[in-house]
């Protein structure tokens, strides 16, 4: 029984089955080295200057400045690598930059802004030392009166105002107050 067209595998030779490199026939490597020849013309007719001139012939404004891009490209490609910048930070090219030096602006008021916030640091700093000191001195001047108010509250107790007033001479009256009326 033969299957249909769709159904069946297409056969591979053993070599290519398994994976293996095959060897090229005489006729396909002659193919391979005369594409490979074709393709060194070509390069080699794209890098000579087009035939009938010379090769100090005058270029174009275009081509002038396409080679102009070309060689600033690779002058930025060279500078942007970390050696050149290391080298150039070492050297101090970095600091005669036009742009670096139109910046020059804005790195002063930048300057200007971290000076001024390290003032107002120790400023800050300054203040809350003084507001602690004076702090503690209240607290001070507090327990102070609250000793001497308690010194003189106890003075005004009777038992002890009494021993004051004997030192004096004095006696505390034992008879009550007598009420003397207006109308007699």
């Amino acid at each position: 029984m033969k299957w249909p067209a769709l159904f069946r595998t297409k056969q591979r030779p053993a070599a290519e089955a398994r994976g293996v490199n095959r060897t090229l026939s005489e006729t396909e490597l002659l193919a391979r080295q005369a594409k490979a020849e074709a393709e060194e013309a070509r390069r080699h007719a794209a890098q000579a200057p087009p035939s009938g001139t010379n090769g100090n012939r005058l270029r174009t404004s275009d081509e002038f400045r396409e080679e102009q891009r070309k060689k600033k490209r690779a002058k930025r490609q060279r500078d942007n690598q970390i050696g050149g910048l290391v080298r150039e930070v070492l050297s101090g090219e970095i600091l005669a930059r036009e742009a670096l030096v139109r910046q020059v602006p804005f790195l002063l008021y930048g300057a200007f802004l971290t000076i001024l916030y390290l003032a107002l640091g120790y400023q800050t700093e300054r203040i809350l030392r003084e507001k602690q000191r004076t702090q503690d001195k209240l607290e001070e001047a507090v327990a102070v009166e609250k000793t001497l108010r308690s010194e003189f509250e106890s003075q005004l107790q009777q038992s002890q105002l009494e021993r004051s007033t004997a030192a004096l001479g004095l006696e505390q009256p034992t008879d009550p107050p007598i009420l003397i009326r207006a109308d007699e």
